[in-house]
């Protein structure tokens, strides 16, 4: 990335990502759910919810 002047790495996006959605107030289970922290997720989490395409879609729509 230094050859392009850029200061930041592709995996800061993931940061600012998931501070956008958290400022919006969306459900930490569906901000984990879009950008797969499965291993800071609870068993309920993992196992027993199985949210829609177009909920996580509108979630990520909220930033």
């Amino acid at each position: 990335m230094e050859q392009l002047g850029f200061e930041h790495q592709p995996h800061d996006t993931r940061h600012t990502c998931i501070s956008l959605l958290a400022e919006a107030h969306v459900d930490q289970m569906m901000i984990k759910k879009i950008v797969g922290h499965k291993g800071a997720m609870s068993l309920t989490e993992r196992v027993y919810t199985h949210p829609d395409i177009k909920a996580l879609v509108d979630a990520i729509n909220m930033i």
